[in-house]
């Protein structure tokens, strides 16, 4: 997990100054996801040697590579996740499947959904799936539900879903 002695500032100054960044360029514009960037330690999602700067900064977090060095997992920005959870519309009680799994934008959704909500996250990678399941753990999400499979045909086995959230690393676009 994200941390290194050339942090310029704490996680949680960290954290505190991107959703005030994210509210400021109107990327946040609900109390709901606000409160969920505010909780969720981004960065117990990271890689070891990610640094809480980068951890934090609005931007892609590369979380595994390929043998020729392509990324092939990443925790997308934070600004397209908050564009992500309100298009989604999200609400307390909600059931949501996770497409492409790294563990932070099943913790914000979580927290949006609450704990009434159910929260299923699925990677075809199982060390991808691994690391979730660990970081999310660590994080305080132990009810998150973590899978390894081909998501082509979704999870039937939690369905149905009031929303399905999936992220595209090929493109850096979630849907």
């Amino acid at each position: 997990m994200a941390g290194s002695t050339l942090d310029t500032v704490s996680a949680d100054e960290a954290r505190a100054r991107l959703v005030d960044h994210l509210l400021a360029d109107g990327r946040i514009n609900s109390p709901a996801v606000e409160a969920a960037f505010r909780r969720v330690p981004r960065h117990l999602f990271a890689p070891d040697g990610v640094s809480i700067d980068a951890a934090y900064a609005d931007d892609v977090v590369i979380t595994k590579r390929g043998p020729h060095g392509r990324a092939t997992s990443s925790i997308s920005a934070p600004w397209l996740q908050a564009m992500m959870l309100h298009a989604a519309r999200l609400r307390p009680g909600a059931r949501v499947l996770e497409i492409g799994s790294g563990g932070y934008n099943a913790a914000l959704t979580a927290e949006v959904v609450g704990p009434h909500g159910t929260v299923i996250s699925i990677d075809i990678d199982p060390d991808v799936t691994a690391h979730t399941r660990a970081a999310l753990d660590t994080a305080g999400y132990p009810h998150v539900q973590v899978a390894t499979a081909d998501a082509e045909t979704g999870w039937p086995a939690a369905a149905p879903y009031d929303a399905v959230i999936v992220t595209d690393l090929l493109t850096g676009l979630s849907y």
